[in-house]
């Protein structure tokens, strides 16, 4: 039989799990963990009140405006050729086809958008998929 102990530990480990989710979809866990050289994408939503400094960019704005710009770059790719798919939480797929991406959000209240991009190798045929959470405005 389960303890009370045990449900709390549970449920504590699931609450953190879900606040390290938050901003970082389809980026893995050892990614998080080792990103200063592992390949992510870096994504800043302006305009913002917060600077987006860090090595994953500010993926959030609640900064009051009628329209947004996400700015998205896939960083640390290992030296070769690459072709790029983009696409957003609903699978359409986006008009960028580098390593650089930019989407246009209007009406700031409540948006919430998964942007991902697949890069492959074209020596290799390997493909990967990295993803951001964009949250403008409204509850996250």
């Amino acid at each position: 039989m389960k303890t009370i102990g045990w449900t709390l530990a549970n449920a504590a480990l699931v609450g953190a799990l879900a606040l390290a989710s938050v901003g970082s979809a389809v980026v893995p866990a050892t990614a998080q963990a080792q990103i200063g050289s592992n390949p992510l994408l870096w994504c800043f939503v302006g305009p913002n009140d917060q600077p987006g400094n860090g090595p994953l960019g500010r993926c959030t704005s609640f900064y009051p405006a009628s329209s947004y710009r996400a700015d998205f770059e896939v960083r640390n790719l290992p030296a070769g050729n690459y072709s790029y798919v983009w696409t957003n939480e609903v699978g359409m797929v986006l008009p960028c086809t580098t390593n650089r991406c930019n989407v246009t959000y209007r009406n700031g209240s409540g948006i919430v958008d998964l942007v991902s991009v697949t890069y492959t190798n074209l020596a290799t045929g390997e493909a990967k998929t990295l993803g951001r959470t964009v949250a403008i405005g409204g509850p996250i």
